[in-house]
């Protein structure tokens, strides 16, 4: 390791960096449609390339 280039002690958070969170955020979910379940389908082949 360069010597400009001081290594923290291991275990330790850096005093400048909040406290990560252990767990990601809570899932969210929204009932679609059809409709809307057809249009994303379509968007997403679209998006693929694969036109129907």
């Amino acid at each position: 390791m360069p010597e400009h280039v001081s290594r923290w002690p291991e275990g330790h958070s850096l005093p400048a960096l909040p406290q990560q969170r252990q767990t990601g955020p809570r899932s969210e979910s929204v009932e679609l449609t059809t409709e809307e379940r057809d249009a994303f389908t379509e968007l997403v082949r679209r998006l693929d390339g694969r036109e129907v």
